[in-house]
């Protein structure tokens, strides 16, 4: 990966700082976001209310509304073109849609859990306590929204910036997010496969990302149950946080090595219950963000 790129993604990749301090383009405190022009994943659509959020800042990391568009005739197009040949993108077919966000880290959560993966890595998810304090501040994130008739339905990994310094994290890609009652995902249900509550036939199944058994796509007396209340819109959020820390935990275990196990005991305990709870397979049955936040948080 080019040292002046920090993500990429099916619609979109960020620009800026990086290990080594640099910028591209140069401006103070900010990563540039290049996005593909698409009316139904639209990043600025609720900010106005992301922004009455108190302290909305230590959360989420959001883009400016001001828009600056790159034609395929810019050579600055032609330029981060080349700089991500070689990821697994496929923006750059038109225009492009450009935002300035704050710096929220060097790295997404996903990259992380791919340095435990491949390397034993666990400078970052060093123990349960630190796990939890995670599990805490991203619980209390997606509460916020919601308390706020918002749910982002986008929650994964790679929608979770990391700043491997402060050792903190941010919520970042509103694109999927809908306002309560949420028509427009009613009318049309979309999410990430592997997070969403719905097994894609293309999916691969892995003991980190097992199959997915909920129920919240099936139809009964022809309805989905967010058809017939669609409060259970907010329970997605749930489950696709659920199988972020599944996969999470995984990995941890696997390469954790216990100096002391009962001292990591109570908190794989704990975390495995949250866990539990968030992927319910009946969404009538799954707990809220909220009541999750409640049940072991205070």
């Amino acid at each position: 990966m080019s040292s002046n790129l920090l993500k990429t993604g099916s619609s979109s990749i960020l620009l800026g700082k990086n290990k080594h301090k640099s910028f591209l383009p140069s401006k103070k405190g900010k990563m540039l976001k290049i996005t593909k022009i698409d009316k139904s994943h639209n990043d600025l659509k609720y900010l106005d209310v992301i922004r009455t959020i108190s302290n909305y800042s230590k959360y989420y990391c959001i883009p400016d509304e001001t828009t600056y568009l790159l034609k395929p005739s810019d050579q600055f197009y032609n330029s981060v073109k080349k700089m991500v040949q070689k990821e697994n993108t496929n923006i750059f077919k038109g225009e492009l849609q450009c935002n300035y966000i704050d710096y929220a880290g060097d790295k997404d959560m996903h990259d992380t859990i791919l340095y435990i993966q491949k390397y034993g890595d666990l400078t970052l998810w060093s123990s349960y306590r630190f796990i939890l304090k995670f599990t805490k501040k991203i619980l209390q994130a997606i509460m916020f929204l919601h308390q706020n008739k918002l749910c982002h339905l986008d929650i994964k990994p790679e929608n979770i910036m990391v700043n491997k310094i402060k050792r903190s994290f941010k919520i970042i890609d509103f694109g999927f997010t809908s306002l309560e009652p949420f028509q427009d995902f009613i009318k049309n249900p979309k999410g990430t496969p592997y997070y969403f509550p719905k097994q894609f036939t293309s999916q691969t199944i892995t003991e980190w990302l097992p199959e997915i058994k909920a129920n919240d796509l099936e139809i009964k007396d022809g309805k989905f149950p967010f058809q017939k209340n669609y409060l259970l819109v907010y329970k997605i959020d749930s489950y696709c946080f659920g199988r972020t820390l599944y996969m999470l935990n995984y990995f941890y275990q696997d390469k954790q090595i216990y100096s002391c196990y009962n001292c990591e005991k109570s908190g794989r305990e704990k975390m495995e219950n949250i866990i539990q709870d968030l992927l319910e397979n009946n969404v009538h049955k799954r707990i809220t963000i909220t009541d999750c936040y409640r049940k072991y948080f205070i």
